[in-house]
């Protein structure tokens, strides 16, 4: 039977946004929660009962960036019977409290590829009930469809704006062209279990290390077993575990984070289609049968679907998916009560960062010469300082394709070739997450619905919330790149605003 994924929801959140999120509208919490999220005790003075406010905002969908915008809180069920409202400390509680205009945002956690599906109207899910967190998504727990905005992959050119894409079908007519830019980024990490004595207690209380070789045979299904000659030989000749299988998760539903792994893995400068040189040519690394290639190329846009390895391995692991990212941080601390506490995934690191009972160790990994560990804030830091304004492509489809949208400056696109290969030191596999927002907002919730759109995107520039995302284990775009939000938000001479009423 699964433990249940305990959730950090405040802690190492800086005093100063603490103190602005601390007063929200329905009451304080003590900012933990458990998931699958159904209104607990702790939350109850949270819950706004019986939400039938116009000005409430709802959007939902990608979950990299997720834990971020709401702590975990999922407003399971639909408006009509109370939901959970954002936890203290995070970037949607704290614009509800800089608002001060007794209007909440509620963010239904799944997945990208859902997220962008309901936002072009290719499916009409916003009014559907928000599923638990790590079920399968069945809707985003608001009033109707579409719903205000929603967390995103970027869009394609099959998705917008072109005659006969589902946005220009649905939308564009009534709501204008998108919005869509990046918010902040975050690694994607290996977690495992090493606690109380269970899982890779060969460890003691170091972290695992994993080289480039390492992980890229671990996702190939070429590694099946912890005591793997390459897994000891990166961690000094110990091993990490006995011969223990390795259980592998992957995202069983459409998820970018799926996209930024496989991207990484498909790459051929740093990824693990590079010519491997040194002792990764021989034992323990390379020989017989032994590969670390990814022959699996890179999922599409259009599906976000897992492409590499699914269940029984002939190396003796095993591969299987999993709904989200809270899915996989369930499932691994599930086994913990199994006698085989031996997984790993790809997951992104806040949702690892913020698991207890058990808590979740997170691998470093080779970039260089030296293993990186996720959790160290400078090492993301570095990774996306190439995210800079000079990197932004407008009005371009994450397939590469022009969107063929009337306002290209109102889509902010940064691709992931930018970051896919970081600098030395800095943490080798990163991602970026997206909002996409109707350019016109027409007041749908009433005459401070607008107002609240536009600051919650000021806000999530803002000096504080910047401050407190390395806490949560994310990591601010660069300044400049910001700014140039900020300026499509509000609009210039030559370009109106990308946001309207």
């Amino acid at each position: 039977m699964r433990k249940t994924l305990a959730i950090l929801a405040w802690a190492a959140v800086p005093a100063l946004l603490m103190s602005a999120c601390n007063g929200n509208a329905n009451g304080g919490g003590s900012g933990v929660a458990s998931l699958p999220n159904a209104p607990a005790a702790s939350q109850r003075g949270r819950v706004h009962h019986n939400d039938n406010g116009p000005g409430d905002l709802h959007a939902g969908g990608s979950d990299l960036p997720a834990y971020g915008y709401n702590l975990g809180d999922q407003p399971t069920g639909l408006y009509t019977a109370g939901q959970a409202t954002p936890g203290p400390g995070s970037l949607l509680a704290y614009a509800a409290q800089q608002n001060a205009d007794g209007n909440n945002y509620y963010y239904c956690t799944s997945s990208s590829g859902y997220g962008r599906k309901e936002f072009t109207g290719a499916q009409d899910v916003g009014a559907g009930a928000c599923a638990a967190l790590g079920s399968t998504a069945t809707g985003f727990g608001g009033r109707g469809d579409p719903v205000d905005f929603v967390g995103s992959d970027p869009m394609s050119s099959t998705d917008c704006c072109a005659s006969g894409t589902p946005y220009a079908t649905n939308y564009a007519s009534t709501y204008g062209q998108p919005f869509e830019f990046p918010t902040y980024g975050g690694p994607i990490v290996f977690p495992y279990i090493n606690e109380g004595g269970k899982g890779l207690t060969g460890l003691g209380s170091s972290q695992l290390k994993l080289s480039t070789w390492t992980y890229c045979a671990i996702a190939n299904g070429t590694i099946g077993y912890w005591d793997d000659g390459a897994i000891t030989k990166d961690n000094g000749g110990t091993a990490v575990a006995g011969h223990q299988p390795i259980t592998f998760y992957y995202r069983g539903d459409s998820s970018f984070v799926s996209y930024i792994f496989e991207t990484k893995l498909n790459d051929s400068s740093k990824g693990c289609n590079q010519t491997f040189k040194g002792v990764y040519k021989k034992s323990p690394y390379a020989g017989a049968g032994r590969n670390a290639a990814w022959p699996f190329g890179v999922t599409p846009l259009t599906t976000l679907a897992w492409t590499g390895p699914t269940g029984a391995q002939p190396s003796g692991s095993t591969f299987t998916g999993e709904t989200g990212d809270p899915g996989i941080i369930e499932a691994i601390q599930g086994l913990i009560g199994t006698g085989y506490p031996y997984a790993t995934a790809y997951a992104e690191g806040a949702w690892a960062a913020a698991a207890s009972s058990p808590s979740l160790g997170q691998a470093a990994l080779l970039n260089g010469s030296s293993f990186v560990s996720p959790t160290n804030p400078n090492a993301v830091a570095s990774a996306l300082k190439k995210a800079s304004p000079a990197s932004i492509v407008y009005g371009e489809g994450g397939d590469g394709n022009p969107l063929s949208s009337s306002t290209p400056w109102c889509q902010l696109y940064i691709p992931p070739s930018v970051y896919v290969d970081p600098p030395s030191g800095a943490y080798p596999i990163v991602g970026l997450g997206y909002f996409l927002f109707y350019g016109k907002d027409q007041n749908r919730g009433g005459s401070d619905h607008f107002t609240d759109l536009k600051n919650l995107i000021v806000d999530l520039d803002s000096t504080s919330w910047n401050n407190a995302l390395p806490n949560l284990e994310y990591s601010p775009l660069p300044a400049a790149t910001q700014k140039k939000i900020q300026k499509a938000l509000t609009g210039s001479h030559a370009q109106p605003a990308c946001l309207s009423n």
